[in-house]
């Protein structure tokens, strides 16, 4: 096989489609992995064959991060140009030999370079998003509906598209010379064309989808097993019990410094140690503290397992590596489909109820108090989520659909 993987946005967008790759390559196929030119590095260390792709639209998130509403409508309007240059980077994977497309409905052109070199298109979601059910409300919904309108809410997902189907017709014509607009996500996913990528420990596929859109598993990277940590991050492990691990991804409420310092008084109300990653800046810690390290970040796979708490932001990926390390969880959600993976994380015995609303230094003192409860239920998961292979189940389902189609 010579699977074409196609995605777009931070790396919890790309890491599970890296972990794909890996797995494709590792069953003797020849994956090509098309994402944002910065995430180059992490795929050639991988050895999986990269096609880069423009991440402006990716720099201009870094340049809005915690500076407001007024910044980030300001950046919305330089979205569109950003788009075409991240789809005419695109369009020469359509000049590549391919089989099939996976393609995060993030990249917006997957479809269409699926079409241009005729062959199947299929989606890989990270959360679910087009297949209706009864059972619960689109995740990217923010509000709360009566069960009766479950059903109606996941026409939200095909809105999503809406702003920039022009720009993708324009691109398909220009450049691929395709005619009308691509067949949405939606359609693709009716028809089959889907593989749903987290653990049905997690989330179990509904009564009313399908067999074969059942969730398979997390894709998950191999365990860096000889990833060197830096010699502080190593010291502080070693110096004392197994630390609070905080930290927030790209997201953030706006101010960084009051986050930091609530959750630094909320660990020294517990006691505990912690170490604090402050990523792409939704926590600036003002000053050094006793008992606990700041750092930038540090592989999830390889921290987590020597923590004893997590509190993060309810990201899919960071759920998905505390399940399997077996660690309760604290979670504070800020946006999107954070408060859809915190509830049910919740609903695992894994994690306490979210934390919304106002936050202070008492409440998420409380609840990591509260969390370390959870160690039995989390450990008893992360033996369940464990023994699935998500990556391998998608690579047998990639070689049924071609088998399939070639007879």
């Amino acid at each position: 096989m010579r699977p074409l993987l196609i995605t777009a946005g931070s790396r919890g967008d790309v890491q599970p489609y890296l972990a794909l790759a890996v797995g494709l390559l590792a069953a003797g196929h020849e994956p090509v992995l098309a994402a944002p030119r910065r995430f180059e590095a992490l795929a050639a260390g991988h050895g999986v064959a990269f096609a880069p792709l423009d991440d402006a639209m990716l720099d201009l998130q870094d340049s809005v991060q915690g500076q407001g509403v007024r910044a980030a409508i300001t950046a919305a309007r330089s979205v569109r140009p950003m788009l075409r240059r991240f789809l005419d980077d695109m369009t020469v994977l359509a000049e590549r030999q391919a089989d099939v497309v996976v393609y995060h409905p993030k990249s917006l052109g997957g479809p269409s370079i699926a079409e241009r070199l005729g062959v199947p298109a299929v989606a890989g979601l990270l959360l679910p998003l087009y297949l209706p059910t009864s059972a619960f409300p689109s995740p990217i919904l923010p509000l709360r509906l009566p069960r009766l309108l479950n059903r109606a809410s996941w026409r939200t997902s095909s809105a999503i598209e809406s702003p920039y189907r022009s720009t993708v017709r324009a691109w398909r014509a220009e450049a691929l010379g395709l005619r009308g607009d691509a067949r949405t996500v939606a359609e693709l996913v009716a028809a089959g064309g889907v593989l749903h990528a987290w653990s049905p420990h997690l989330l179990p596929g509904p009564a009313d989808w399908p067999a074969a859109a059942h969730p398979i598993g997390f894709w998950t990277l191999p365990a860096r097993s000889g990833w060197t940590p830096p010699e502080r991050l190593a010291r502080f492990l070693d110096e004392g019990e197994p630390p609070v691990y905080v930290g927030f991804g790209s997201s953030t409420g706006g101010d960084p410094e009051t986050l930091a310092a609530t959750v630094l008084d909320a660990v020294r109300l517990t006691g505990r140690r912690a170490v604090l990653a402050t990523g792409w800046g939704a926590l600036r810690p003002g000053r050094e503290h006793t008992d606990v390290l700041v750092i930038e970040e540090a592989p999830h796979d390889w921290l987590l397992p020597r923590t004893a708490v997590a509190v993060h932001h309810g990201g899919i990926g960071t759920a998905a590596a505390a399940l399997r390390a077996g660690v309760p969880q604290v979670v504070r959600p800020f946006q999107a489909d954070q408060p859809f993976w915190a509830a049910r994380l919740h609903r695992t015995g894994a994690a306490p109820p979210p934390l919304t609303g106002r936050l202070t230094a008492e409440r998420l003192a409380a609840v990591i108090q509260h969390a370390t409860a959870l160690t039995p239920a989390a450990r008893t998961l992360a033996e369940r989520i464990t023994a699935e292979n998500g990556t391998a189940t998608a690579v047998t389902r990639l070689e049924h659909l071609l088998d399939g189609q070639r007879h």
